[in-house]
């Protein structure tokens, strides 16, 4: 019996428990509760609880002042009514994937607004986790989006708008760095040029020494002959290389291109395939322009050389066309066409070469212009032609475009701007001429040499030697001063190179004029430019010889150097004795 007593007092003391822990449970309940109705009616969001059926259980008073703003609107019993009309699939499907995944948004969704209208906002979804044998409800929270759906479209625009500004900016970015692409480039096409110069002018020199010494009859006579050949051909690419690495502005004159086309198809036509057909289109008023027409010239017959080429065996026609127009540049690339255009402004002349070959592809016309690039076969293509093409158009401040269709051909269009140039004389050539050289002037004459490289220094004392002058040879400039400051009367003329690692030609003629102020100088260069010719007279040169050239085309330069510095040195003696006369 006391057994059952205790156990009794147990059970009692048990339930006692489990009656204080469920009233702690259903406080805890209420209190949350209280919290949730709180937040729920606090928020400042319209929202609404609503059942997997679209029953509206419960909303807070933001969603009466939203979806009922008038006191004669409905009431919010079911959620689809509020839907605007053919957004209700969208809203059925969004309620069914937050049921699967707990969560899903619909943005800038229309909603009725009672008799005020619509509203437009954004629709937030969100599964209440209860039983699963229980219909699902949702909170559900609406985002009146309407204050900012102008801010909206107006960023749109704004980005609309950035973007295009952006691709102004992206095409001057690439345009940049193409053109310091090509900058650097033709720094290093200069650089290697100059070396080139001298190996050339050392081999041109000594073949033609070697030429001066075989009888003509000889076998070495005719392979000196091929070699020479071969050397100018080699010299004239260096021409090229310069001709697009050159910085300075040309020598423009006033130039008529109808005559310079006239020219060119003159040469063109007496090499042309029989299966080429060339066309010339040139409108009689296109005005002059400020050229150096070489260079023009070279330009011009580089284009319609590739044009041929790119005809090959087939027939087809290549047509010149010349005429003066008002452009309006864009840049466009398709699938099928692909032009790459310069920006340009005012009147321009336009000169193009048209072909009917095989075109070019995109990825190819964005390289055309580079130099050393080529699509002809090993040993048929330089590389250059297009590149000087682009240097003579850069010096000229003219721009070079290329339109192209695969299969179909292509356009090389070069385009000058027109100027006021009819008060600049016409670039008619000159005829210089020259007295010939006495040679018995220059014998025993005394000349310095001054070059970094040793072949050119061996060739001209050699070649001077021939011509009964003295010569004193120097690799090192400051070697040469130091000659020069030993015996600064024993020299009849310093003829020194002017570029030299650590000290230049301009340098040396400066520090050879402080040393004796009427010893004739001359500087020589294979990159001569308006500022180098400007400062090497300015230091007191006499003359810039040009390499490379022939071997006795300098000589002869040095020659008449001599011979004016004697007949100055004469005529200044003649004074000093008249003058001495009249004073006695």
């Amino acid at each position: 019996m006391a057994k059952q007593r205790l156990e009794s007092t147990d059970y009692q003391a048990e339930l006692e428990i489990q009656n204080q822990a469920l009233r702690y449970s259903q406080q805890a309940a209420e209190g949350a509760l209280e919290r949730f109705s709180a937040l729920f009616s606090g928020v400042p969001l319209a929202l609404m609880l609503v059942d997997e059926n679209g029953l509206v259980l419960e909303n807070n008073a933001m969603a009466l002042r939203l979806f009922r703003p008038l006191e004669s609107d409905a009431p919010i019993v079911l959620l689809q009514p509020l839907i605007a009309a053919g957004l209700s699939e969208l809203v059925t499907k969004a309620f069914a994937n937050a049921k699967a995944v707990g969560r899903c948004e619909i943005s800038e969704i229309t909603v009725l607004a009672g008799a005020q209208g619509t509203v437009t906002g954004d629709l937030h979804i969100a599964r209440i986790h209860n039983p699963q044998d229980e219909l699902a409800h949702f909170i559900c929270a609406f985002v009146d989006q309407g204050p900012l759906l102008a801010e909206r479209l107006a960023l749109k625009e704004n980005a609309v708008q950035l973007e295009r500004r952006n691709q102004e900016i992206r095409q001057i970015e690439a345009e940049l760095r193409e053109s310091q692409k090509m900058q650097a480039i033709g720094t290093m096409a200069g650089g290697i040029a100059h070396d080139f110069n001298n190996i050339l002018a050392a081999i041109l020199g000594n073949v033609e020494l070697a030429r001066q010494d075989t009888a003509v009859a000889s076998p070495a006579h005719t392979s000196l002959i091929e070699i020479e050949k071969a050397g100018r051909r080699a010299r004239d690419l260096v021409r090229q290389i310069l001709t697009f690495s050159r910085k300075e502005p040309p020598r423009r004159e006033r130039v008529d291109l109808p005559d310079v086309v006239a020219e060119v198809v003159r040469l063109v036509r007496m090499n042309l395939p029989e299966n080429v057909e060339l066309q010339v289109l040139v409108d009689p008023a296109t005005p002059a322009v400020l050229a150096e027409a070489t260079q023009v010239q070279q330009a011009l017959l580089n284009l319609c050389s590739n044009a041929i080429h790119a005809i090959g065996s087939t027939r087809g026609t290549v047509t010149i066309e010349l005429g003066g127009v008002m452009p309006g540049w864009a840049t466009t690339a398709t699938a099928v066409t692909t032009e790459r255009r310069c920006t340009a402004r005012g009147l321009q002349v336009r000169l193009a070469v048209r072909d009917t070959g095989t075109g070019i592809d995109a990825d190819t016309v964005q390289r055309v212009f580079e130099p050393f690039f080529t699509t002809k076969p090993t040993g048929q293509g330089t590389g250059l032609g297009l590149a000087v093409v682009h240097g003579v158009m850069r010096a000229h401040q003219g721009h070079a475009h290329v339109k192209s269709t695969p299969g179909l051909g292509s356009v090389f269009t070069l385009n000058f701007p027109a100027g006021p140039v009819a008060n600049i004389a016409s670039a008619e050539p000159s005829q210089k001429t020259t007295a010939p050289v006495d040679a018995t002037v220059s014998q025993g004459q005394h000349v310095m040499y001054v070059d970094d490289d040793r072949a050119l220094v061996f060739l001209v004392e050699r070649a001077l030697k021939r011509r009964g002058m003295r010569v004193s040879c120097f690799t090192d400039p400051i070697a040469a001063l130091g000659a020069m400051r030993a015996n600064p009367n024993d020299f009849d003329l310093v003829v020194t190179d002017h570029n030299m690692p650590g000290f230049s030609g301009i340098e040396l003629l400066q520090a050879a004029r402080a040393i004796r102020a009427d010893l004739p100088v001359a500087l020589a260069s294979g990159y001569v430019t308006t500022e180098i010719e400007q400062a090497a007279f300015a230091a007191g040169a006499k003359a810039l010889i040009h390499k490379p050239n022939d071997v006795n085309e300098m000589v002869e330069t040095v020659q008449r150097l001599i011979l004016d510095s004697a007949s100055s040195r004469n005529i200044a003696s003649s004074r000093n004795i008249a003058s001495s006369q009249q004073a006695g």
